[in-house]
């Protein structure tokens, strides 16, 4: 009984090592991510600006929307990433409330996610229709609509993953009950 109690303890002693790096891996990809989409933010914004500046065309308001959509949504995910692997590293269970909810966080925001992916592809077909011509063509000469099923899937796979720790906290509650 003593051996397996230490090889419990010193399990968890890894497993907190490890959220604490994958904590700290979110919050350095945060800041990279939220770096590189100030920039690409600031380069729409001056496009529209000064046209000239670049020598490609320049961005749209529909463009820059949906890229303060996308960085912000993901910047959220990463945000509620970083809770959680820092909760585990405290020491705190993965089965509780606190982290039901955020898996069913991050589920919605990677539905929300797709459903901007989607815009944006609409929003490059668009242009395809119009004069510019960027964006997807079939061998027909129409525009595709390109529509990303993976970020929906994995909404679902979190969500669904949401239940399962929802079962774990209820267990652990009905466990620490008996006890």
């Amino acid at each position: 009984m003593i051996e397996e109690e230490k090889q419990a303890r010193v399990s968890i002693g890894k497993i907190k090592k490890v959220c604490r790096v994958l904590d700290m891996l979110m919050k350095v990809i945060f800041v990279i991510l939220t770096i590189c989409w100030f920039f690409s933010l600031g380069s729409m914004l001056l496009s529209i600006a000064n046209p000239n500046f670049f020598s490609t065309s320049s961005a749209s308001l529909m463009d820059i929307v949906l890229c303060v959509f996308f960085g912000v949504t993901i910047a959220a995910m990463f945000f509620v990433f970083a809770g959680m692997f820092s909760d585990v590293a405290k020491e705190e269970s993965p089965f509780t409330l606190t982290q039901v909810k955020r898996l069913r966080i991050i589920a919605t925001l990677l539905a929300v996610y797709a459903i901007i992916d989607i815009a944006a592809s609409y929003n490059s077909a668009f242009l395809q229709l119009s004069t510019i011509n960027a964006g997807y063509v079939s061998t027909n000469g129409s525009a595709i609509m390109k529509i990303d099923f993976a970020p929906f899937v994995a909404s679902a796979v979190v969500f669904a993953f949401s239940f399962v720790f929802k079962y774990g906290v209820l267990l652990q509650e009905f466990s620490d009950e008996t006890l």
